[in-house]
Parts: structure tokens; sequence; C-alpha cells
């Protein structure tokens, strides 16, 4: 048993020993390898040995000579070993540095394109611009941007850049060609040659040597309304997934560009549409004022007639005259009053419409008014046998109006009034000096008016009428507006007595209004400031 254990460590030491020594070896040579790969280390390496080399040639030793071959080979291989890792660096470094260039070129050229999009006023402007921004962006032969047409059937090229501009305004079907699948898909399609790919279909306008091409769908509001397309780069190398990324990119921003562009234009002609019906209402409004201006003098002169001539022979006692044809006559005359009174309430209307109602201020007696205009009534209540009374302040009423114009308020209300009121009913004018807030101009332009407590003059017309509904108080005040609109109404009129006195009282910086129980009478009532309106801010 000895033996035999002696036996087989003797024949086991060997192999153990070989191994060992191959492990320190690889070691040796990977440490060697290390060093040899840090030109810094290997450097220091052969200044050791460069000193060993001195020391041993100092003392003539012949190992002087060996350790100075090795410093010079080992120098040599750390002055190699660093030129050829300084090389390298200088690559990465200059790739790195055109990388970076090339990525600032990129967004330069995309925020360009950005502030076109705030520069441009027109979508043609903006896709030509686009265009020529995707083909400097990917250095490309030609560009194209395509938008959808002939109601979704065809692609039509919109704008150009590079060998594809006298291509602008042709058609691409959007079945069997390459852009149209883009569309359909709704993503990008890159093609390394068109020539070979199903997909393609062969435009006359585009030349034969454009073999490649990328294409990335142009969205609005989430709708694929086009296409940006590039075809063959410069440099005739194939497209990347980066080239698509840029191009994406491009398109986002055109998208929000040709948004921003339909709406200007489209706000561009509404506003030429408008400004033509103004041009057109502006005429419309200028012939209807010749036309009433004309209209007025041909319907005056016989109407002046009419009345003249009709009361001159009413003021004629002629036994001839039966009282049969006095009432004719009488008819008559009242009626040409009448007539005449509507076609100076339109006119008075078109005056105020068109800006040019003007108001001649007088400081009056306001009682010497509302007398006059209750004598000028008096044979409208004659006939229906009504009654008026009048409560006026005991001192005068000093007033800075329109004298003209007040006196035809009240002649309107208490014509209202007498129309309204049955036979035999009753009607109350009171006038009384009070002090009420009243609307003033701003004190600066642009300013709301304000509200200024003014010294007044109040005035009331109450009568003992049919009254008016809550619901049709709204329609009073309202040209051509009448509280029974129907044909088969009682009382006549065009609706715009009330209406002119409204536009009256507040050229005169009052105001006025109505206060009524149906079935028991109304009562209408203005308010005039004793200094007259204010024009201007003081």
């Amino acid at each position: 048993m000895a033996l035999s254990s002696a036996t087989s460590s003797a024949a086991t030491s060997p192999v153990g020993s070989n191994s060992r020594t191959e492990a320190g070896t690889r070691r040796v040579a990977n440490t060697l390898l290390q060093w040899i790969d840090h030109p810094s280390r290997l450097t220091l390496f052969a200044m050791l040995i460069g000193w060993g080399a001195m020391y041993f040639a100092y003392r003539d030793h012949w190992l002087g000579l060996v350790l100075a071959l090795a410093c010079t080979v080992a120098g040599f291989v750390a002055n190699e070993r660093g030129r050829t890792k300084a090389q390298g660096r200088s690559s990465n470094l200059r790739a790195a540095i055109d990388a970076a260039a090339a990525r600032n070129r990129e967004l330069d050229l995309l925020r360009g394109l950005g502030a076109t999009l705030l520069r441009v006023r027109s979508s043609g402007e903006l896709l030509e611009e686009a265009a020529s921004r995707a083909n400097s962006l990917l250095s490309c032969q030609s560009s194209v941007i395509l938008l959808m047409a002939e109601e979704g059937r065809f692609l039509r090229i919109a704008a150009a850049a590079g060998r594809l501009r006298p291509a602008v305004g042709s058609l691409v079907p959007v079945e069997r060609s390459l852009v149209g699948w883009s569309v359909g898909a709704d993503q990008p399609v890159v093609s390394q040659d068109m020539a070979k790919d199903p997909r393609n279909f062969r435009v006359q306008a585009i030349p034969s040597d454009l073999t490649r091409m990328v294409s990335v769908p142009l969205r609005s509001s989430g709708v694929v309304i086009g296409v940006v397309t590039c075809l063959n780069r410069a440099e005739d190398t194939a497209f990347s997934d980066h080239d698509v990324a840029l191009l994406t990119a491009l398109a986002e921003q055109v998208a929000v560009g040709l948004d921003r562009a339909f709406m200007i234009e489209e706000t561009r002609r509404s506003e030429q549409a408008l400004a033509d019906k103004n041009r057109e209402l502006v005429r419309a409004t200028k012939l209807k004022d010749e036309f009433l201006a004309n209209m007025s003098h041909e319907f005056r002169t016989p109407l002046n007639a009419i009345i003249g001539f009709s009361e001159l022979v009413l003021a004629t006692k002629s036994e001839w005259m039966e009282e049969e044809q006095r009432d004719f006559i009488s008819s008559i005359a009242r009626n040409g009053r009448h007539l005449l009174v509507l076609i100076n309430n339109i006119l008075d209307l078109s005056k105020i419409e068109a800006g040019r109602m003007t108001v001649n201020l007088t400081r009056a007696d306001f009682r010497e008014s509302l007398r006059a205009a209750v004598t000028d009534t008096a044979s409208i209540r004659l006939g229906k046998r009504q009654t008026c009374t009048i409560e006026e302040a005991d001192q005068p009423i000093d007033l800075l109006a329109d004298h003209v114009r007040v006196r035809q308020i009240l002649i309107n209300l208490l014509s209202n009034a007498s129309k309204f009121t049955p036979d035999a009913g009753s009607i109350h004018v009171s006038a009384v000096r009070t002090s009420v807030p009243l609307p003033v101009p701003g004190s600066r332009s642009g300013e709301s008016p304000r509200l200024v407590a003014r010294d007044a003059v109040w005035i009331s017309v109450r009568d003992t009428g049919t009254g008016i509904k809550q619901e049709d108080m709204e329609k009073l005040f309202k040209a051509f507006s009448q509280v029974d609109s129907s044909s088969s109404r009682q009382q006549q009129g065009t609706g715009l007595g009330l209406a002119l006195c409204k536009e009256f009282v507040e050229m005169h910086g009052g105001t006025i209004g109505v206060e009524s129980v149906y079935g028991e009478g109304s009562t209408f009532w203005f308010v005039l400031p004793l200094e007259g309106p204010i024009r201007h801010p003081q």
C-alpha cells in the first residue's frame, strides 16, 4: 500500500506542476498585455529598465546592454501604442464633433421652420418653406409635400423642392402608390429601390433615377391629410430610422403650421366677405336714403296741396256744401295729415339710423310745449269724447332741449293714449321737477356710462285704456313693432311712434319707460335733464 501510494504521488506530481506553471505563465502574459495596453505604464516600465541598464553598464556588466535593448524596445512599443490610441481617440472625437454639428444643423433647421410657422400668412407659402427645409434636413435631391385631393382618391403635389419643382400640381393615386400606402396605413414608409417595390406608382413627372424614398404621414387634428416625402440622399446612401424620425418631427410642425395658416386664410376670407357685405350695406343704405329723400319730396308736395285745399274748403262757409260732403272733406284732410305724420316719422327714423339726426338746443319753459301738445291733439279726443287733464308746476320749468322734438314726443304719447282709450275715457298728463339718476358718458374714452343724479323734469301720460300684457312689454319702443300685429287689429299704425320717442329722449340724455295693468290702463313716462345732454366727458 505504501509503495502504491508513493508511486501514485510520484506519477501525478509533474502534471500538477505543469498546470501551475501554465497558469502562472498566463497571469504573467495578461499582466504584460495590460502594461502594454497602457502606454503610460509601459513608459514607466521602460524608464525603470533604462535606469537598470545604466547601473549595470556602469558596472561593466553584460546585463547593461541587454537592459538597454529592452528599454529601447519598450519605449518604441509605448510610443506606437500611444500614437495608436491617440489616433483612435482623435477619430472618436472627430466623429462626435461631426455628429454634434449634424445634430445642431438639424435642430437649427427645425427651429427655423418653427419660426417660419409664425411668420407665414398662407398655406402655400408654408408648404414651399417646409419642402425646402425637408430637402436640407435630409440632404436630399428632392422633397415634396402631397395633400389629399379629389375626395381622397388622389394625392396632389402641393409643394416641392429640388428636382421635382416642375411636378407641382401632379396627381398621384392613393391606391397602388407608396405615398398612398403611407396615407392608408398611417405609417412611415421607406423604399431603397422604388422601381422594384410593388407598391410604387410610376409618375411621369418624377425622373427615373430617383430610386430611394422616405415618406411620413401629415396629420391635422388626428386625421391624415397628406404626406411629406424625400427622394435620394445627396450621397446616394440609404434612408435610416433617424431620417424617418427627423421627417416625422418636421411633419408634426408642418401640421401645426397648416392648421394656423388655414385658420388665418379662413379668417381673411370671412373678413373679405364681411367687407363686401358692408360695402353692399352702405350702398343699400345710401340708395334707401336717396329713395326716402326723393319720395318724401314727391309725397309731401301733393299731400300739402290736398291738406291745404281741404282745410280751405272746410273754412269756407258755402251753402252748396252739405253736411255729408263736409264730413268727406274732413276725412280727406284728417287722413292727409295722418299720412304726412307717417312720412315724417319714417324720415326721422332714417336720419337717426344714419347718424344724421341733430338736436337744436334752446332754453324755454317746458309747460308751453306741454300745453301746445295737448291743444294739438284735442281734435283726436274730441271725436271720442275723451277728457284730458294737466298737472303741472306753478313755477316755470326751464328746460334746455330741442322743443320741436320734445313736442313731437308729447304728441306721440298723447295720440297713442287717445288711440287705445275707449270712448268717454280720460287721459292725465303731469310734469314734475325732480332730481333723478341719469346716464352720463364716462370720463375717459371707451368707459361705460355711469349714473349721476341730475335735475330733471319727469313727464307722465296716464290713460284708462286697455293696458298692456306683461309678455308684450318687450315689443314696445321697437321700430315697426306693435303689440297686436295681426291683420284684424283694431288700431292701425306703423309702430314708429314709440321708437322715435325713445330715440329723441335718449338724444337729450334722458330715459323713457312704461307701467301698465292689463284692462285698467297704462302710464308712459319719460325724464329729461334740465341742462340738456352731456355730449363730451367733463
